[in-house]
């Protein structure tokens, strides 16, 4: 829990102190696929692997309670837009926590630890503030097309796929 607490503590420096650097300097297309993250399991890895499909990135905490109310929407939409959109969760905790509670709600899809990688992704995605949960989605050339701050809603989620799959911007 110490761990938690200061991680959630530099979180919110870093996104303070940083913030106006990033709001300066939007993501450019497909800045998305370089972002390296570290699997739950592994070495560092960009993105990359998902270029050319939707992607719906999830920035959460197994501590954090509206993330807990909206995995299983992520779980059901991953199921259900197998092939056409991948969603992704980047998790603020130590891998022990994070392997427990994936086990836990039956995660279908990749998960990643945050790292300083994901804290720069959230910042660089309009999430300066540092809340969670976090939801970005981009189409498959890697563009951002709309984000959610705070608990996704299944509609709000599938306003999102729609646009990622289709093109268009939605911002929540």
């Amino acid at each position: 829990m110490k761990f938690v607490t200061t991680l959630a503590a530099c979180v919110a420096a870093v996104c303070l102190l940083a913030a106006p650097a990033f709001a300066a300097a939007p993501a450019t297309p497909a800045a998305i696929y370089q972002t390296q993250l570290q699997p739950l399991d592994g070495k560092l890895e960009s993105l990359d692997r998902y270029r050319g499909h939707a992607l719906v990135v999830n920035f959460w905490a197994p501590w954090c309670g509206p993330c807990r109310t909206e995995v299983p929407e992520f779980v059901a939409l991953q199921e259900k837009y197998r092939g056409s959109a991948q969603f992704v969760g980047v998790a603020l905790d130590e891998a022990p926590a994070v392997r427990a509670f994936a086990k836990d709600y039956g995660m279908n899809y990749p998960l990643y630890l945050a790292g300083m990688g994901g804290i720069a992704t959230m910042l660089r995605e309009g999430d300066t503030r540092g809340a969670l949960p976090f939801t970005v989605a981009y189409d498959g050339s890697g563009r951002k097309v709309g984000s959610i701050t705070g608990l996704a809603s299944a509609d709000g989620l599938e306003a999102l796929l729609a646009v990622a799959i289709g093109s268009g911007a939605v911002n929540r």
